[in-house]
């Protein structure tokens, strides 16, 4: 039986990268025509902080910091941002969270640090609800540059809600659930509903046509060279547990794990569209179908225990589950991890 202890210690980083000093980094916006970003690097002097249109793009000075801070510019100069420390290697960091109103579940998977202090690349894969977008938010996605988009959705729900692709994405539809369309169990009680959302997240292990889309999924991001995007219909579920095996083989902790897996509450559930769908139900009635809506610890964690039920750890089900490669798993740590 393979170990998660072995997951947690990726080969090194790709780029030559030299070790990353920062213990925790992030972009955030308030709203405004302003960005904040923030750093924490142990031991450094000074930190450079650069800013730029995009990852591979041209950077200017923004502003010098110490070895833990902050700093608030203009977003007109770009979102992404480049820390250089006084020693050891730079990391480039923007916001995880795109903004868009059409749909607030779009985020990137990176701008995690795994346990061995490498960090996962920001602008490489994308998680979403469906791809319902305005106008303007299509806009802020085509310039993500996106290759490849991975619907994880039944005809049915595709057929209901097409969505776009993105310009220039190759589509492929990855059908988890294996048939038609979702079933629709029938609760009488809010705890009915989260031990149906829970047998759900267990399904996600034991199914063939799950483990078959998810092992798809993996190895087309392993083997692609341009950005990625995979969704769901919430961007929750089916979704999240594909973004928790990724962060996983990553070394990812499995608390950073859990805390992304639950922002869906607040970038899904708490959305106004959610809201005001479970507003205009009885209250019994919205009470049950709120937990379907929202994610819980729990609902991630029945697909966890499964995994140790199953296989013994989630290294034997990436490889006897999904039948996933070494090669394979090697690639997708090149493909996201910086940091020696």
């Amino acid at each position: 039986m393979g170990t998660d202890a072995a997951l947690a210690q990726p080969a090194p980083a790709h780029r030559g990268a030299r070790a990353i000093p920062f213990t925790a980094a992030a972009v955030s916006s308030d709203g405004t025509s302003s960005l904040q970003v923030s750093w924490t690097a142990p031991g450094v002097r000074d930190v450079a902080v650069h800013q730029g249109t995009s990852a591979a793009g041209t950077y200017h000075l923004a502003g010098l910091g110490a070895g833990e801070g902050s700093l608030v510019v203009s977003a007109s100069g770009g979102e992404w941002f480049r820390l250089v420390p006084s020693h050891g290697g730079a990391l480039a960091v923007t916001r995880r969270d795109l903004g868009l109103t059409s749909n607030p579940n779009l985020r990137d998977i990176g701008g995690y640090r795994t346990a061995d202090g490498q960090w996962v690349l920001m602008g490489v894969v994308y998680r979403s609800q469906a791809l319902s977008l305005s106008a303007a938010d299509l806009a802020v996605v085509d310039a993500l540059c996106i290759a490849g988009a991975y619907d994880l959705r039944t005809p049915a729900e595709i057929a209901a809600t097409p969505g776009v692709v993105p310009a220039g994405a190759a589509y492929l539809s990855l059908n988890v659930l294996g048939k038609d369309s979702p079933s629709s169990p029938s609760v009488a009680s809010a705890a009915q509903a989260q031990e149906c959302m829970a047998d759900m997240g267990r399904e996600y292990v034991t199914s063939a046509p799950a483990r078959a889309a998810f092992c798809t999924l993996l190895t087309g991001i392993a083997d692609s060279s341009g950005a990625q995007l995979y969704h769901c219909s919430a961007g929750k579920d089916r979704t999240g547990w594909a973004t928790a095996v990724i962060l996983t083989l990553l070394g990812v902790p499995a608390e950073t794990v859990m805390s992304d897996y639950l922002l869906s509450s607040t970038r899904y559930y708490d959305s106004p569209a959610v809201q005001a769908m479970l507003g205009a139900l009885p209250a019994a009635k919205s009470a049950i179908y709120g937990r379907m809506l929202d994610v819980e610890p729990a609902y991630l964690q029945a697909g966890l225990d499964q995994v140790a039920a199953s296989y013994g750890s989630m290294d034997d089900y990436v490889h006897q589950g999904l039948g996933l490669s070494n090669t394979t798993i090697a690639k997708l740590r090149h493909r996201l991890l910086t940091g020696a």
